[in-house]
């Protein structure tokens, strides 16, 4: 009798016999598994000529002779038939059986044997070596057209693999546009930032200098080589159109090299955020007696008033127009709110007194970053100069002088 087969070897079988439907092949009859364990079956009493169901039609084990021998497997001691212990039957190709004449090869008519998978060793191995597709569908389904219908895995692989993109779920699909806006909107911030703190001060300066060099030329046409009537008495002018530029402002707390140029107006456009600093309408011009006020950005647009907070008693503020050079001395500031327009009256926080005093304010947003409160730079004239005496000590040596005028008054 036959041993029985193990779980492992029975799936090596049914794997060998899967790979040959797909290969197009016979399912090969299987061969005798090789045991290393002896069978057992008892000694019985057979008559000569009788075959034992081995090819050759002669019995292969006799108790009596050597394999092969005699016909049949001769009478047991006593009459008592006893049990004989016979090696398992493991054919061989090429090699008769003995006590035959088996040539190794089929019977007619019987299913040629797998020799690739005769060992159950060796079909595991193998079972386990097929690929995942034919383990997983070993017989897909023929769709009509001749081509055969590969699972729903296959169809996806292949699709990957074509270069096919798979349709997204709604909620996948919302998903990714909603990141990729998320995206997009980051960017444009980001741009924005870039073109709000770094641009504008570019393009600002830019147009600063241009201005500057503009007015310079102007005065340089038009020298006021004439004295006024009173020297010691600041000249007072007219004021221009708005948005206009009249005069120059150096500060050189600020830095050697700063300047910026002002205009009528305090407009964002295009006097504050391309002509620097703008003077109120309603208040003084420089020299005259009241309250000569200006505005100017803390930040962005060339930032004319960045260092406000930094300036000390007695720094100078010198401006400079056609007529002549104003010098103000800085006293004292304070940080009022956005509606606190009194800080521009002739005499601030007073506005019932018309006072006697040339006094100059500067007005710019506070803290930085923010326009919830206005900082304020209270200073007095010092000294005036006319244009016909030249430049003051003061600014005469200054980089900021030579950068905006070019040496010339």
């Amino acid at each position: 009798m036959d041993e029985p087969l193990t779980r492992r070897e029975r799936k090596a079988r049914e794997a060998a016999a899967r790979a040959q439907a797909e290969a197009g092949e016979a399912p090969a009859q299987p061969a005798a598994p090789a045991s290393p364990r002896p069978m057992i079956r008892p000694a019985q009493r057979t008559s000569t000529g009788r075959g034992d169901g081995h090819p050759g039609g002669q019995s292969g084990y006799s108790p009596s002779g050597p394999v092969g021998g005699a016909s049949s497997w001769g009478a047991p001691p006593s009459g008592t038939p006893r049990p004989t212990i016979a090696q398992p039957h493991v054919p061989q190709s090429g090699h008769p059986q003995s006590g035959g004449h088996h040539s190794g090869a089929p019977a007619p008519g019987a299913p040629a044997p797998d020799v690739r998978y005769s060992d159950p060793r060796s079909a595991v191995a193998a079972a386990f070596a097929e690929p995942i597709a034919t383990r997983r569908d070993p017989h897909p389904a023929d769709d009509g057209t001749g081509h055969l219908d590969e699972g729903p895995g296959e169809r996806s692989r292949s699709a990957r693999g074509s270069g096919e993109r798979e349709p997204l779920g709604v909620v996948r699909g919302t998903v990714r546009t909603f990141g990729e806006l998320c995206i997009t909107a980051g960017l444009v911030l980001i741009l924005f930032v870039v073109w709000q703190l770094w641009w504008t001060d570019i393009a600002a300066n830019e147009d600063n200098a241009n201005l500057a060099d503009q007015l310079t030329s102007e005065w340089a046409d038009n020298p006021r080589n004439e004295l006024p009537p009173d020297p010691e008495t600041p000249f007072v002018a007219e004021p221009v159109d708005m948005n206009s530029a009249f005069g120059i402002v150096y500060i050189p707390r600020f830095g050697e090299d700063y300047y910026r140029t002002m205009a009528e107006g305090v407009a964002m456009e295009p006097v504050l955020n391309r002509m620097g600093l703008g003077r109120y309408p309603n208040s003084a011009m420089p020299g005259e007696v009241g309250n000569f006020a200006l505005a100017g950005h803390r930040v962005t647009y060339g930032k004319p008033l960045n260092l406000i907070a930094e300036m000390r008693p007695g720094d100078e503020i010198i401006v400079q127009t056609a007529d002549g050079f104003y010098t103000y001395t800085f006293r004292n500031f304070d940080i009022v709110l956005p509606d606190a327009t009194e800080v521009l009256a002739p005499v601030p926080d007073m506005p019932e007194f018309k006072g006697k005093d040339r006094i100059m304010t500067l007005t710019a947003c506070n803290p930085m970053f923010s326009a919830r409160e206005r900082y304020i730079a209270y200073a007095e004239l010092t000294d005036w100069q006319p244009a016909a005496e030249g430049v003051p000590e003061s600014l005469a040596d200054s980089p900021a002088f030579e950068k905006a005028t070019g040496g010339e008054v």
